[in-house]
């Protein structure tokens, strides 16, 4: 054990190590139980869909995918009841609304939310305790199978209500936790916390029926690392309905633009972004930079900002609402996704890749094998070496100079995601075959 670490750590290692084993040992006694004959007779056509944030509550990647998923089986004619986990969203201090009520209309979409059990007790509690809400929900819905999306705190209650019951289960894995963490937080690699977390994951993604991962990099990740059959793995990569994000025209674009919209937290890599317009403008071009959202690196990329003397080109608009942040990255010339290159960079897509793409917009992207893979074959962009910003000013001065080619990347762009990368193509062919019984 390393000595770096704090005397707490140390001290309470031990203790750490046994509760992990505990919680695992616990959870695995459970799943190897026989399954549950089927106790009653479900609906063909139904589905329990359970996920650990959602509008309005949250606004993030995860909920926006959360929501487009649902309006895409609802549009195929599943019958589909969306549920956030147990104790949502009132165990969320950092939740955007307040309510009282159990249920949430989004548009066309109605969610369901149960107060307890909160999450903040042992994960294995709060497991077994959430086991019961769940399974609850599948009765009253006659669900075929239960779908849950990440993290294993989420799934875990509803992969134990499925084998209750004797339905399928099936995890649809965005990403994980735990890698995003340690590219957050220094030291948190090797941790307890995050070896359990890792190995809930692998246990959650073992016991399912079906795996579908938001890359086929995850889904390599899971074979290697857990071991998961290859024919329970399927592809749900991230994906747009076309009509909710039309095309940009070139008459709105603001001339040397380049737009970012989505969190700003250390692994997006908007340091580099800002080094690199320091590096245009030092070069004698001015180029505006519009960033859309906000986290917890915002103070620092308004120092760097400040201490750059990029006051007058780099533009912090802060966190607007959908519909106001496209038609702001609408008017950009182009989009740049700057990711660092961490291990959950290289294996998790982000959302706005995929809608920026719908727009129209060429894109800039840090040269990630994940990032590659979701261009497809003719990329509508260009790459940078991820982290190196002398690369991406490069990078962005030709991609700027190409400013008569922009239209035309665009339009392959969008002609990419339109054919390969539609919620309602993507979920009409995976998720309701979960209904068939395998």
């Amino acid at each position: 054990m390393s000595s770096n670490l704090p005397a707490w750590r140390l001290l309470a290692e031990p203790w750490l190590t046994l509760t992990r084993a505990l919680t695992v040992w616990g959870l695995e006694r459970r799943l190897r139980k026989s399954p549950a004959g089927m106790c009653y007779v479900p609906d063909a056509c139904s589905l329990l869909y359970v996920a650990a944030s959602a509008l309005p509550y949250h606004t993030s990647g995860y909920t926006t995918r959360t929501h487009e998923v649902v309006r895409a089986l609802q549009q195929i004619g599943v019958r589909v009841r969306p549920m956030t986990r147990p104790g949502y969203p009132w165990d969320r201090r950092d939740r955007l609304a307040e309510t009282e009520n159990e249920q949430t209309w989004v548009g066309d979409v109605l969610y369901t939310h149960v107060r307890q059990p909160a999450n903040n007790r042992p994960v294995l509690h709060y497991a077994l305790q959430g086991a019961s809400i769940v399974m609850q929900a599948a009765l009253e819905h006659r669900a075929a199978a239960i779908h849950a999306a990440s993290n294993h705190v989420n799934a875990l209650p509803a992969l134990l209500a499925a084998r209750r019951l004797g339905i399928p289960f099936q995890y649809e894995m965005r990403g994980l936790w735990e890698l995003t963490r340690v590219s957050r937080t220094p030291g948190y690699e090797g941790s307890q916390a995050y070896r359990q977390g890792l190995q809930l994951e692998g246990m959650v993604a073992r016991h399912a029926d079906r795996v579908f991962v938001i890359s086929e990099q995850l889904g390599r990740y899971i074979q290697e690392k857990w071991g998961v059959a290859r024919d329970r793995i399927f592809l749900l990569p991230n994906c747009v309905d076309p009509e909710r994000f039309p095309q940009s025209s070139a008459q709105e674009v603001e001339p040397d633009s380049v737009g970012y919209a989505g969190s700003l937290i250390g692994y997006e890599g908007l340091d580099t972004l800002v080094d690199a317009m320091s590096l245009l403008k030092r070069s004698g071009r001015r180029v505006v930079l519009n960033l859309i959202g906000d986290g917890e690196a915002r103070a620092q990329l308004e120092a760097q900002v400040s201490r750059l003397g990029l006051n007058e080109e780099v533009r912090f608009l802060g966190k607007l609402a959908p519909d106001v942040a496209q038609a702001q990255l609408r008017r950009s010339a182009l989009v740049c996704i700057p990711r660092k290159p961490y291990e959950v960079c290289a294996i998790v897509p982000p959302i706005k890749l995929a809608e920026a793409l719908a727009l129209g917009k060429p894109v800039v992207l840090a040269d990630l094998p994940v990032l590659r893979d979701e261009m497809g074959d003719d990329p509508a962009g260009w790459f940078f070496r991820p982290g190196d910003a002398q690369d991406l000013a490069h990078v962005l001065a030709g991609a700027l100079r190409d400013g008569g080619r922009h239209r035309s990347i665009g339009e392959r762009g969008r002609r990419y995601v339109v054919a390969c990368r539609s919620w309602r193509d993507f979920v009409g062919k995976l998720l309701p075959m979960a209904q068939e019984g395998q």
